[in-house]
């Protein structure tokens, strides 16, 4: 496969919001997070009752742009590693996707 046709997403496609929800090929809702320059990626599964993040497309990080928030009850995760650091699934992780950023600004699944 080539570099474009494998990506998952561009980091163009993160925008303003600097977060994006996307379907893998495998059919998992993940997101994409770009906070202090780095991507991050995890399911789109709350560990607290297993329901999505976001309450509208593409909206994962609270209004600071620094943490993951779950829409639902207000948990905060750390974009680094996904851990719930507010809210009810306190010390839980969100399940994270290894990524990589090509030269070209292509989001791709890592390994792939």
């Amino acid at each position: 496969m080539s570099a474009t046709t494998d990506a998952i997403a561009h980091l163009a496609d993160l925008g303003d919001s600097a977060s994006l929800g996307v379907r893998l090929p495998d059919g998992r809702d993940a997101l994409l997070v770009r906070v202090h320059g780095r991507v991050s990626a995890f399911e789109n599964r709350c560990p607290h009752q297993g329901v999505p993040l976001e309450a509208e497309p593409d909206r994962f990080l609270e209004a600071g742009g620094e943490l993951i928030q779950c829409a639902m009850h207000g948990a905060l995760f750390l974009p680094e590693g996904g851990e719930c650091v507010f809210g009810p699934c306190q010390g839980e992780h969100l399940r994270q996707i290894s990524v990589s950023v090509d030269e070209g600004g292509g989001i791709h699944l890592a390994g792939e």
